[in-house]
């Protein structure tokens, strides 16, 4: 089955992105070790303007995918007592704009979903620019992720997930982290540009997953939504077979009677 098919190339694609999520892990954490004073924690403005990134699906019959991570924005937003004008709005797909309108968002953007894996470098490309421009044009003070991943088998479950800025707690932990070897690797660029770099790349890797779980737990959904439609056609066929043969047994009894009425009758 081609959906099962894809379903395993992207659990496996999770896996594969687990990894190299690790390397940026350590060149943040080299740097880190170099200069720990650029942790001290900044100055927090009192009105802070939202940038919130949804991830659903481009086409229909996915079951409960675009109504469950809709519903997580949306239980995740009545938690925080912001204006909603400082609330910024993208979605990745078709039918979570379509979910998110029905109860009254206004998304600013929408990227259609990829189609294929092969789209998808363009799709993460076009999103990056997206992100810097509600960075360094609008002023944006938080990036948020939402969407579903997988959690066991076929199984998912919505996802939140701090894109910008950097967790804090998250780099304190890294600069705190043994060095697994006895000397920090040298480097010929300037420590800026190095942890420039490293951004960037925390970024793209940080969309890649997210489009690569929401595939994967898009492709569980349908698959969950196929083999429950598969078992209700042969539960409904069961029943139109024990209809029938409960019809045709009453039409032999009914025969069977009228023979016997006929029979008492000469």
């Amino acid at each position: 089955m081609l959906i099962l098919g894809y379903f395993f190339y992207h659990a496996r694609a999770v896996e594969a992105i687990t990894e190299y999520h690790q390397s940026i892990e350590m060149g943040f954490q080299a740097l880190l070790k170099e200069k720990p004073e650029i942790l001290k924690k900044s100055k927090l403005r009192n009105e802070r303007r939202m940038g919130i990134i949804v991830f659903g699906s481009q086409r229909g019959m996915a079951g409960k995918f675009n109504v469950m991570v809709a519903n997580s924005f949306m239980e995740w937003e009545k938690t925080k007592a912001f204006d909603y004008a400082q609330l910024k709005i993208a979605v990745i797909g078709e039918r979570a704009e379509e979910q998110l309108k029905e109860v009254g968002y206004q998304p600013a953007a929408r990227i259609d979903f990829p189609e294929s894996r092969y789209n998808l470098n363009s799709a993460i490309q076009e999103l990056l620019i997206l992100v810097e421009s509600w960075r360094f044009r609008e002023k944006i003070d938080d990036i948020y992720l939402f969407y579903n991943k997988l959690k066991r088998g076929v199984m998912f479950e919505p996802f939140q997930f701090h894109l910008f800025p950097l967790d804090q707690e998250w780099l304190k932990a890294l600069a705190l982290r043994k060095w697994p070897s006895r000397n920090l690797p040298l480097y010929t660029l300037s420590w800026d540009q190095l942890l420039s770099s490293f951004i960037h790349q925390f970024f793209y890797i940080s969309l890649y997953r997210a489009f690569i779980e929401s595939m994967a737990s898009e492709n569980a959904s349908r698959l969950t939504a196929m083999q429950k439609a598969e078992e209700n056609i042969e539960e409904r066929l069961d029943n139109l077979n024990s209809q029938f043969n409960r019809q045709r047994q009453n039409s032999i009894t009914e025969e069977l009677l009228d023979i016997i009425a006929g029979f008492e009758a000469l």
